[in-house]
């Protein structure tokens, strides 16, 4: 968001221009100040041009450390790209909220007796009030969607719907969403932010609250449990971590208390829906799906899908499992039936439709197919049988040749294409370049439908955008979201929460064997990348402040020790460890700096911060708030600046510096805010493996073959090992190589020492569950228990000793083992725990990717 600019005005609205020829939702035709809108006018008078600046850095600060992104797709991939909240809100009066949650309300039993129908009788069809090819040709309807069984009654139990307001003040419908509708993640994030940042106007415009509706969801997806009431497991699926849906499912599930699923976690047995656990499968009662109908099961409907659960149709026929929305819900967001809506709505409910339509025309009739032809400079043209996030196509701006191209389309394939008329969106003040500008408006409302009837959520995403065309995409499209207020005018409700009743019931326990194994596995990753990354950086540091400092690099023999270290993980190319400081490379002083940033390098720190962050992302609903912002900051902070060559060395040493301290506060926060489950000791599993191993490449490359002052050398390896203190208290100034040897490798009560990481290895290990009886030791104890003994059985002063060919064998000997047995046992604790998880991802679908 831009801030101000030396010349900007003051936030008023009483100066406020809005756009002539539309509905403006700040101000009246006559240029007057809607009432409901006086509390915030008053505030932002009361704020000047600094204060709102202020607001807004601190809207977009707690946006970033809470991770609020989105996934979108371009031609360079998949990009994450920050969520943006303007600073001003949306207000709505109660008295037009009346009305337009009425006609939400209506809608949504429209809809749900649409779909029953389709699903069912079809006596839209029989009655031709739906032409046969809306339902017949429509690639995304499947057979095995007729007649399955709904759950509570009904197949629809959360839905949105996409308005927007006419020149007139008439809300229109543009498009609904019955699938499993996105954004309310986002929209509550709106809330939470805009709350925190303007507390008193909020209260002021006498606001209504969101919690009662998300209460509404929770106690109505767990009213569906066909078993255990009391107390089911509702699980929210996921297409995974890397969908658009990544952030805000993660939120809902911490918001809501579900637990967070995806595909992999799951496995249909004798027609029962379960959860992969490290301690078994555990009966998975409501399922509230985020994944497409036709991805659901494999073995019924797509087979190539990945993100569903094979034998999940058989588990809901057999009424063993509450799906949300109901697996064939789709049909009825379907942008062909809009049309046929009004017609439907009198049939169905014998009444009319009061919440119209935008004009829209099916090309399947000839007569609209015509019509569409012959007005296209006045429509924008869409799919027929899919929601996508391929923008619609607006014809009076193609090209000729485009034009002819899109003509001979829809002449070719008619019933593939429907076109809608042009709507004049309403208008609404948004703070930018330090001014109150008019910026067209689109609104995302949710409602819930339950045995008691719908209810609808008390505010939108709201979207806006100075370009009117880019509110025809997405939810994530448009240029800013917006809070959306609704003004009661009466006392709000300050009570409800989604805290649990003081008197609810709850079995005690202290468990963990119900961790998904797809989590443990992010989870180990996680710690070792986070270890490795922090190994990483303190080598870096560590060479990086010796070739900084005064002496020359022939008076510094650890200098070449360091950077075969360097070499050996990957960070620098393996010639400067093979050919010295003297070889044709650049010097190593320009040559570091730019390594840093290198995004190219596999093993690079840059690659292992990325690889931190994925793995956070993945399990974000299992780790504290507080870690997931250290993360963040890690992230943005190291991805998002550059370092060139030649680069101020005390600014590379700075910068290093304070990648350390995040990363020690993210292991801090891991360590003493995580409670002693699986989730936790997978964790400490990942981090104390990568120690080990990067302790042992260092080692290897700098203690092995000894040079003749090894005191500086010690002195590198003590400092890249966080050991140098120690050392300090124990030996004073003497550095020798047996004490280091010692210190390093075969003392236990050091915490960076390879005989410390053994043994919580194996203490770690021990803690696992087991499953069925075994007769002695899996194999990944057996290979903790043998490395261990190894550290154990050694003997420092021996491993320190040098041979006749001038290395320490022992010592030589026992890193060897150490690093061919550390890969070992990784790869033996993921075939016991983790051989549940997939990670080959399959993009399949007709035509555009659907998005809700």
């Amino acid at each position: 968001m831009v801030l101000t600019s030396p010349v900007a005005s003051t936030p008023s609205l009483g100066e406020y221009a809005a756009t002539p020829d539309r509905f403006d939702e700040c101000k009246t035709p006559g240029g007057k100040l809607r009432p409901h809108w006086q509390p915030v006018a008053n505030y932002l008078q009361s704020l000047g041009n600094q204060g709102m600046n202020e607001r807004v850095a601190t809207i977009d600060e707690l946006v970033h450390e809470n991770g609020t992104t989105f996934n979108v797709d371009s031609e360079e991939g998949r990009l994450v790209r920050p969520w943006r909240l303007s600073s001003i809100p949306l207000v709505i009066d109660s008295a037009s909220w009346a009305k337009l949650e009425a006609g939400l309300a209506q809608r949504t039993l429209l809809l749900e007796a649409v779909l029953e129908d389709l699903l069912g009788e079809q006596r839209l069809v029989k009655e031709k009030i739906v032409p046969p090819d809306v339902l017949w040709a429509n690639p995304y309807f499947q057979r095995a969607y007729h007649q399955m069984p709904s759950c509570g009654g009904k197949r629809l139990h959360i839905t949105a719907t996409d308005i927007a307001r006419a020149t007139d003040g008439t809300w229109w419908v543009t498009s609904d969403r019955t699938r499993a509708p996105s954004g309310l993640g986002y929209l509550l994030e709106n809330r939470i932010v805009t709350t925190r940042v303007f507390p008193q106007v909020v209260r002021q415009c006498n606001t209504r609250r969101l919690a009662s509706f998300f209460d509404s969801l929770r106690n109505h997806l767990r009213s569906l449990a066909p078993r255990m009431r009391d107390n089911p497991r509702v699980a929210l699926l996921t297409p995974g971590h890397d969908s658009y849906r990544e952030f805000e499912d993660a939120y809902l599930a911490r918001y809501l208390g579900l637990t967070l699923v995806e595909g992999t976690d799951l496995a249909a047995r004798g027609g029962q829906l379960n959860l992969k656990t490290l301690g078994g499968l555990l009966p998975i009662e409501v399922l509230w799906r985020h994944v497409s109908d036709r991805k659901c099961d494999p073995l019924e409907l797509d087979p190539d899908s990945i993100e569903g659960v094979t034998g999940l149709l058989r588990s809901v026929r057999e009424k063993n499992v509450a799906v949300v929305n109901s697996i064939g819900s789709v049909m009825a967001q379907t942008p062909a039936l809009l049309p046929f809506l009004p017609a439907a709505s009198q049939l169905l409910l014998g009444e009319p439709l009061s919440l119209p339509n935008v004009a829209t025309y099916w090309c399947g009739g000839k007569k609209e197919c015509d019509y569409v032809l012959s007005n296209l400079d006045s429509l924008v043209i869409r799919p027929a049988f899919v929601v996508s996030g391929v923008p619609p196509v607006a014809p009076s701006t193609l090209s000729s040749s485009a034009r002819d191209e899109l003509v001979a389309a829809i002449k070719d394939k008619p019933r593939e294409f429907v076109a809608q008329q042009k709507l004049a969106h309403s208008t609404t003040p948004v703070w930018t370049d330090g001014q109150l500008e008019p910026w067209f408006l689109a609104l995302r409302c949710f409602q819930l439908q339950t045995a008691e009837g719908v209810e609808v959520l008390p505010g939108a995403l709201a979207r806006v955008s100075p370009r009117e065309q880019e509110l025809d995409r997405s939810h994530a499209s448009g240029h800013l979201t917006m809070d959306c207020w609704v003004s009661s005018t009466q006392p709000i409700d300050t009570e409800t929460t989604l805290l649990p009743p003081a008197d609810a019931k709850i079995v005690l326990k202290r468990s963990g064997d119900e961790l998904p194994s797809r989590v443990a596995e992010h989870l180990f990753w996680l710690g070792r990348y986070a270890e490795r990354a922090e190994a990483i950086t303190r080598l870096l540091r560590t060479t990086i402040v010796r070739l900084a400092g005064e002496n020359e690099l022939r008076d510094m023999p650890e200098i070449p020790r360091l950077l075969a270290a360097l070499a050996a993980i990957g960070q620098i190319e393996p010639g400067y460890a093979v050919t010295g400081l003297d070889g044709n490379l650049p010097r190593v002083e320009d040559m570091l700096p730019s390594s840093i940033m290198d995004r190219n390098q596999p093993r690079g720190l840059q690659a292992t911060i990325r690889s931190i962050v994925m793995n956070a992302s993945a399990v974000r609903d299992r780790i504290s708030i507080d870690a997931y912002r250290i993360i963040q900051r890690i992230g943005s902070d190291t991805m998002e600046k550059t370092l060139h060559p030649g680069e101020n060395m005390g600014r590379v040493i700075e910068r290093l510096n304070l990648l350390i301290t995040d990363l020690l506060a993210f292991a801090g926060v891991a360590s003493e805010s995580t409670t002693r489950t699986h989730a936790w000791r997978f964790l400490q599993l990942g981090r104390r493996i990568e120690r080990a191993d990067q302790t042992a490449e260092l080692l290897d490359a700098t203690l092995v073959n000894p040079v003749g002052n090894e005191t500086s050398v010690c002195e590198g390896v003590l400092d890249a090992l966080d050991s140098m203190m120690t050392y300090r208290s124990r030996y004073l100034n003497l550095v020798r190589p047996a004490p280091t040897i010692d210190l390093l490798v075969t003392d236990e009560t050091n915490p960076r020492s390879l005989s410390f990481q053994l043994h919580e290895i194996a203490a770690l290990i021990s803690q696992l569950p087991t499953g069925a009886k075994i007769v002695g030791l899996g194999a990944d104890e057996k290979v903790a228990s043998r490395m261990l003994h190894l550290l154990r059985m050694a003997d420092p002063v021996q491993l320190s000793e040098v041979s006749g060919n001038k290395n320490r064998p022992h010592l030589e000997r026992l890193l060897e083992q150490l690093i061919r047995g550390l890969p070992s046992l990784s790869d033996a604790i993921a075939a016991r725990y983790l051989i549940h998880t997939g990670t080959t991802q399959i993009l399949t679908g007709v035509g555009a990717p659907e998005l809700d």
